[in-house]
C-alpha cells in the first residue's frame, strides 16, 4: 500500500470513530512486550514461523501495540477499522504496520481496505494455519478484498464461498512494485448437522512491477485479464519463458476439507494440493500438498485438540534426475519469489536466503523440495494453557541446485500461557536440530493486556 493509501485509511479509521453513539460502537486495545534470547546462529524454527512478522531470525526484544472499533450501522451490518504495529530489533525495518485497516460488512459482503491478520484456524496448530499459500509467516499484505461474509446458499445442502483481491507488494524487492492478485471460491456441503464437506479453489498471482532486466512489466488492463484467467504471454512480449505458461507468477491450490462433529468434538481431515503451473493444475504432481487430521475436544479436562500433518512438495511435476517444472514459490522474473520482507508468505518450511546476489541466481529460495511430518497437541490446566509442537522435516533444496546429501531438522516447541486478571504472561521454549551439526535453541518470555 502506498503512502497516500496509507494516509487515507487512518484518516477514514480517525472519521469512523467520530460522533458514535455509545450503544452504537465498541471497541478493543493491546498491548505486549516479548523478550527473546538465542544464539549466534539465530531464532529456532518455532519461535520464528507464522509469526505475522513480528520477529527476525536475530531479534531479541519486540513489542506490539493494537486497536480497533467497530460501529453497527444497524442489526445486520458494521464498519469497523484498526491499527496495529510492531518493534522488532535486529530486523529491518524495525518498526512495521501488522495492520491498517477499514472494513465494511453486511450479511452478504465483507470490503476492505488495508492490511488486517488472518484468523487463526485449527487451534493454532497447523504448520500453514491451513493455508499452504498464505500462512501468517509473513506480516498481511495491503490491499483491497471483497469476499463473502457468509456462504450464499443455494439450496438446504449447497452453499458458494467467494472471495476476490488486489494487494501491493511494497517491500524491498527484485522486481519493484510487484501487485497480487487473488481469488477464490468454495462449494461447502452440508449433509446433515453433522457432516460438512468443502471444496476450495485459491489462486494468486503475482504481477506487474518494474524489473532492473526487463523494465516496466505489463500492468495495464488488458494484462489483468491474461492475469486473471491465467492466460499465456504473447510471443513478442520479451520475457522469458518464465511467462511461457501465463502473465504473471502463477500459485494456487485444490484443498478439500472434511468436518464431522460428534458428541465429544470435532473430527477434521484435509487435504491442499499445490499448483504453480498447467501440470499442476492436472494433478500431475501429486501426492505433493499437505495432508492433515485434527481433532478437537468439546469438553476435556486437560486436552483441547490434537493434529497432525504430512507434508511433501518433491514431486514439482518433474522425476527423479529430471527438474521440476512447478519449482515452488519461485520465478525467474519475480526472483523474490513468494516472500514479503524476506519471509516466505505461505508454506514456513520453504527455505530462502536473502544475502544471495540476485542478478546472478535464478530465485532467492534455496529449497523448495521437503518431506514432513508435524504434530501439534493443545490443553490446559485450569487458567494454564500449555501447547507443544514437534516437526521433523528434510529438505531436498531445488531440482535445480539439490542438497547433497539432504538435511534433516527436528524442530520442537513447548509454550505457556497464564491469563491472569492483569494480562497474559507467555513462556516458551524451542530448538531445531539440524543434521549435520547446526543447532539452533532460544527461549522466550513475553506479557499482553487486554482491554475491551
Amino acid at each position: 500500500m502506498t503512502r497516500s493509501s496509507c494516509r487515507l485509511v487512518l484518516i477514514l479509521l480517525i472519521f469512523s470513530t467520530c460522533q458514535l453513539k455509545a450503544q452504537d460502537w465498541e471497541w478493543r486495545a493491546s498491548a505486549g512486550l516479548t523478550g527473546l534470547l538465542s544464539g549466534d546462529e539465530g531464532l529456532p524454527f518455532w519461535l520464528l514461523a507464522n509469526q505475522d512478522g513480528q520477529f527476525g531470525p536475530q531479534t531479541s526484544f519486540s513489542g506490539i501495540a493494537e486497536v480497533g472499533v467497530r460501529y453497527f450501522l444497524s442489526d445486520q451490518s458494521t464498519v469497523s477499522a484498526g491499527a496495529a504495529g510492531f518493534y522488532r530489533n535486529e530486523f529491518d525495518p524495525e518498526v512495521a504496520r501488522r495492520d491498517l485497516y477499514l472494513e465494511y460488512q453486511n450479511r452478504w459482503v465483507r470490503a476492505r481496505a488495508g492490511s488486517r491478520k488472518d484468523s487463526i484456524r485449527a487451534q493454532q496448530l497447523s504448520i500453514t494455519n491451513k493455508d499452504y499459500l498464505f500462512s501468517g509467516n509473513s506480516r498481511p499484505l495491503s490491499g483491497l478484498l471483497v469476499e463473502a461474509f457468509e456462504p450464499i446458499r443455494i439450496s438446504n445442502t449447497f452453499s458458494l464461498d467467494w472471495g476476490i483481491a488486489h494487494y501491493t507488494l511494497n517491500d524491498d524487492r527484485y522486481v519493484d512494485g510487484t501487485w497480487v492478485h487473488y481469488k477464490c471460491l468454495a462449494l461447502r456441503m452440508r449433509f446433515n448437522e453433522r457432516n460438512l464437506l468443502i471444496a476450495k479453489l485459491t489462486h494468486y498471482a503475482q504481477w506487474g512491477g518494474t524489473s532492473p532486466k526487463f523494465g516496466d512489466l505489463p500492468d495495464d488492463f488488458a494484462a489483468f485479464i491474461d492475469v486473471f484467467f491465467a492466460r499465456r504471454a504473447s510471443e513478442d512480449s520479451g520475457i522469458d519463458r518464465e511467462n511461457a505458461n501465463a502473465v504473471g507468477n502463477h500459485l494456487g491450490s485444490y484443498y478439500l476439507d472434511y468436518y464431522l462433529n460428534t458428541d465429544r468434538g470435532t473430527f477434521n481431515i484435509y487435504h491442499e494440493h499445490p499448483f504453480e503451473d498447467g501440470s499442476g493444475t492436472r494433478l500431475a504432481n501429486f501426492p505433493d500438498g499437505i495432508w492433515g487430521l485434527h481433532w478437537r475436544w468439546t469438553d476435556n479436562p486437560w486436552l483441547d485438540g490434537v493434529l497432525y500433518e504430512y507434508i511433501q512438495t518433491t514431486d514439482q511435476s518433474g522425476n527423479p534426475g529430471g527438474s521440476g517444472g512447478d519449482n515452488y514459490f519461485s520465478n525467474g522474473i519475480y526472483k523474490s519469489g513468494w516472500s514479503y520482507d524476506g519471509q516466505i508468505i505461505g508454506l514456513p518450511l520453504i527455505l530462502i536466503d536473502n544475502s544471495l546476489d540476485l542478478d546472478d541466481n535464478a530465485t532467492a529460495i534455496v529449497s523448495n523440495r521437503i518431506k514432513a511430518h508435524h504434530l501439534g497437541l493443545l490443553g490446559h490446566i485450569d487458567r494454564l494453557q500449555w501447547m507443544v509442537k514437534s516437526t521433523f522435516a528434510r529438505q531436498f533444496g531445488r531440482y535445480q541446485i539439490p542438497f547433497d546429501p539432504a538435511i534433516d531438522i527436528w524442530s520442537a516447541y513447548l509454550g505457556l500461557r497464564f491469563r491472569s486478571d492483569i494480562g497474559v504472561f507467555g513462556l516458551e521454549g524451542a530448538f531445531d536440530l539440524i543434521d549435520p551439526g547446526l543447532d539452533r535453541s532460544g527461549f522466550g518470555i513475553s506479557y499482553r493486556y487486554y482491554i475491551d
